[in-house]
């Protein structure tokens, strides 16, 4: 588990051909990832609170939203070459989300670039 004063993220399952599971905790008000992937694709499936699931692939001004709720479990798939990220919208309330990857995090090609959502 990776603790931060944003709440934490912790992989639960690696698999060798099938990716990853995750789990990450957003506290409220938080925004998360800010990133995006040559050939990862990811689901978030937000099981508990509220929030938002911004994309904009690279190169376009565009930008998709996706309101999440534990209250209707749905997975927003996030698309190689898209910039993503999540924001809890609660002010008192933990944003809980169950993300699978569809490759296994290697520290040594980590396949994460940074790049906001919102271009300033």
């Amino acid at each position: 588990m990776n603790k931060d004063d944003r709440g934490s993220f912790t992989e639960l399952l690696k698999t060798e051909k099938c990716g990853q599971f995750s789990v990450n905790i957003s506290k409220p008000g938080i925004t998360k990832g800010e990133h995006w992937h040559h050939t990862k694709w990811e689901f978030f499936i937000v099981v508990s609170g509220h929030g938002l699931i911004r994309e904009r692939k690279i190169g376009t001004d565009e930008i998709i939203d996706f309101e999440v709720s534990g209250d209707k479990i749905e997975a927003v798939h996030m698309l190689p070459g898209y910039t993503h990220n999540i924001i809890n919208l609660s002010e008192t309330e933990n944003l809980v989300t169950v993300m699978w990857a569809n490759e296994q995090f290697d520290p040594s090609h980590p396949d994460t670039f940074g790049e906001k959502v919102e271009k300033e």
